[in-house]
C-alpha cells in the first residue's frame, strides 16, 4: 500500500512540476504587469503554493485557474500595500508594449489611456490583449459568464477609445472581435 501510495503522490508531483514549467513565464508576465517589480517573485511563489495546495482538488488546472489563484494574491498584496502605507491608489505598472510592435509615443497615450480606466476595465483589456487569454479564458479568471465578459470587454474597449488622444485610430468591429486599425493592442482573440 505505501508503494502505490507514493507512486501516486510521485504522479501529482510530476504533473505539477509539469504545470509549473509551463506556465511559469506567463504567470510572471501577468503579476509583472500588476505588482511593483520587486515584489513579482514574492507574489507569483505564493501564487504557485497555492495552486499546489489545491491542485489535486482542480478539475481542470489550466492558466486561467492560475490567473484567478494570482489575482487574488495580487489583490492581498495590494491591501496590505495600502495598509501599511496607507496608498489610495494603485498605479499601473509593467511593461505592456513591445518596442518592435508600436512606437514609444503611442506606448505612452495608450499607457495613460489606459490609467484613466476603472480597474475592472483595465484588468480585462490585460487579461485578452496582453496575456493574451480568450475571452472564454479571461470570463474564467474573472469568474463571469462569458456573456457578461464580452459586454465588459466591448465596453472597456469603447472607454478607452474615449480616453486616447484624437490622433489614434478608431475601433472597429469586425467577425473576431474588436481591434484597432493599427493594432496597437495586439492579441486580441475571441
Amino acid at each position: 500500500m505505501e508503494h502505490s501510495r507514493r507512486s501516486a503522490n510521485d504522479r501529482v508531483l510530476e504533473q505539477f512540476e509539469d504545470f509549473f514549467r509551463e506556465n511559469y513565464s506567463r504567470l510572471f508576465q501577468y503579476v509583472a504587469r500588476r505588482v511593483p517589480h520587486e515584489q513579482v517573485d514574492d507574489v507569483v511563489a505564493a501564487s504557485f503554493v497555492v495552486a499546489w495546495r489545491k491542485f489535486e482538488q482542480a478539475t481542470i488546472p489550466a492558466l486561467p485557474w492560475l490567473f484567478r489563484i494570482a489575482s487574488f494574491e495580487v489583490s492581498n498584496r495590494r491591501r496590505s500595500l495600502r495598509k501599511s502605507n496607507n496608498v489610495v491608489s494603485f498605479e499601473v505598472v509593467g511593461e505592456y508594449f513591445s518596442t518592435s510592435t508600436t512606437s514609444e509615443v503611442n506606448s505612452i497615450g495608450i499607457h495613460a489611456a489606459l490609467g484613466r480606466l476603472s480597474d475592472a476595465d483595465q484588468e480585462i483589456l490585460r487579461l485578452i490583449h496582453w496575456d493574451s487569454l480568450t475571452r472564454a479564458e479571461a470570463a474564467e479568471v474573472l469568474h463571469l459568464t462569458p456573456n457578461a465578459t464580452n459586454v465588459r470587454y466591448h465596453r472597456a474597449l469603447h472607454r478607452l477609445q474615449d480616453q486616447m488622444p484624437p490622433q489614434y485610430p478608431r475601433i472597429s468591429t469586425d467577425d473576431t472581435g474588436t481591434s484597432f486599425n493599427s493594432n496597437p493592442l495586439k492579441g486580441a482573440r475571441s
